[in-house]
């Protein structure tokens, strides 16, 4: 589920915004669920710790701080680099400083508005996120993502070679791909249920058939399209020529 989170210091404003963000999740049926409804910033920091993606709804002020939530935006976009940020605000000059902190916000709902109209660019949001969503996911699809400290890289699925871990190097994992050789933090088992085009053809190599050159049964070694070479494990021969003959028909 796609988390969703409000910082709504007002109580009753935020029970308000709690319950038209519920409804328009479960009318719609989006694949999203409102996983924080804070009233400071503390709160909703300690919420995000462990997620990557996210919808935020942030009062820009929260007590007597004015830029508040423009303050946590900026670590929101620090920690999400695709996080959609929408603010909900009194203080529309505020706008300009979310330019000059690079936050992007998907959208401002100005709160001198009627209700009437906040509901209405709510799940006008709500929709939007939705169908940003969906098309990232297709994007994603295609995409092979990694992440070296706090930077993200991807590249095009289509270009992994192989990736492969090394016993005297654990809790890293090799990618050979046609334009990039690096190394990065990981496990091959959860990019193997991530990336369940790929094909793990030994406990150590995870493979894309897309690339393969050709396969010798009798060695059980595979020859990729940039000459290099990994062996396939008895266990998993019989499954990978039965995926060759997929693909070659």
């Amino acid at each position: 589920m796609y988390p969703v989170y409000l910082l709504e210091d007002d109580l009753q404003q935020q029970a308000i915004y709690q319950q038209i963000i519920a409804n328009t999740i479960m009318i719609n049926e989006f694949a999203m669920t409102l996983t924080c409804a804070a009233s400071d910033t503390e709160t909703l920091l300690a919420a995000i710790k462990d997620q990557q993606r996210g919808l935020f709804f942030l009062d820009m002020e929260i007590e007597d701080n004015r830029q508040a939530g423009l303050e946590v935006a900026t670590k929101i976009r620090q920690m999400m680099p695709f996080a959609q940020i929408v603010f909900i605000t009194t203080h529309e000059e505020l706008t300009l400083l979310t330019l000059e902190r690079k936050i992007a916000p998907l959208d401002y709902i100005l709160k001198d508005q009627t209700m009437a109209e906040i509901k209405r660019q709510l799940i006008d949001d709500l929709l939007l996120a939705e169908k940003q969503n969906e098309a990232a996911a297709y994007h994603r699809e295609n995409l092979f993502s990694y992440k070296i400290g706090p930077r993200f890289f991807s590249l095009p699925l289509k270009e992994v070679v192989y990736l492969y871990t090394e016993k005297e190097n654990p809790g890293h994992i090799n990618l050979l791909a046609v334009t990039r050789k690096v190394t990065f933090p990981g496990n091959l088992n959860a990019l193997e249920a991530q990336y369940p085009m790929l094909f793990r053809c030994d406990k150590s190599y995870l493979v894309n058939l897309s690339n393969i050159a050709n396969y010798d049964s009798k060695t059980r070694s595979l020859k990729f399209v940039d000459g290099s070479e990994a062996k396939v494990s008895f266990r998993k021969s019989r499954e990978l020529v039965a995926k060759l003959k997929l693909l070659l028909s």
